[in-house]
């Protein structure tokens, strides 16, 4: 006898709950994961740098549901909820060591007129041509699609190089709905 059927049984039941009905409020399973990558970059400077130039991730993979909506690297989200952010890039030091390498996952709630830092992480490295590979991630409330946006950047001390090859996964922003709002 299944374990379903022995607790209805044991709460003096012998109606089952469907399966779909055994989690409320959010449907089973995921229902929004969009990746998005870069090409490479050569990073000339230092400071913060948008990510501007994206696309869709093309190897091997497709969106699951609606899936993000993107201009000149500013995201749009398809839907209201919980929402996992993550930021991987892979940047090697160019020429020598750098104290800081890396990216930061940008939010605004005022439809892109400002964006505030939401999550950052970096490498430092001892010698030029030594990858950091900075792995973000973020967790927001998306509550209005219409005023929520984001967007991703780079960051370091000095030149640098965003390592992303033609079918690898390298350098991504990865945006999944975890929970309903």
């Amino acid at each position: 006898m299944s374990n379903a059927r022995n607790l209805a049984n044991l709460l003096g039941t012998n109606t089952l709950v469907p399966s779909n009905k055994m989690f409320s409020g959010f449907a089973n399973g995921t229902t929004e994961l969009d990746v998005w990558t870069s090409g490479d970059i050569s990073v000339t400077g230092s400071g913060v740098v948008d990510f501007t130039s994206l696309t869709r991730y093309p190897s091997l993979w497709e969106k699951i549901g609606t899936g993000m909506t993107e201009s000149s690297g500013v995201f749009t989200f398809p839907s209201t909820g919980k929402w996992k952010l993550t930021l991987q890039v892979s940047i090697a030091a160019n020429g020598g060591g750098r104290n800081y390498m890396g990216g930061i996952i940008r939010l605004s709630s005022n439809s892109g007129s400002s964006f505030t830092n939401y999550a950052q992480g970096y490498n430092g490295v001892h010698s030029g041509n030594v990858y950091g590979y900075p792995h973000i991630n973020a967790y927001v409330d998306v509550t209005d699609v219409s005023t929520f946006r984001a967007k991703f950047a780079y960051n370091t001390d000095a030149e640098a190089n965003i390592h992303n090859s033609s079918g690898e996964m390298n350098t991504a922003m990865i945006f999944e709905k975890i929970s309903d709002t």
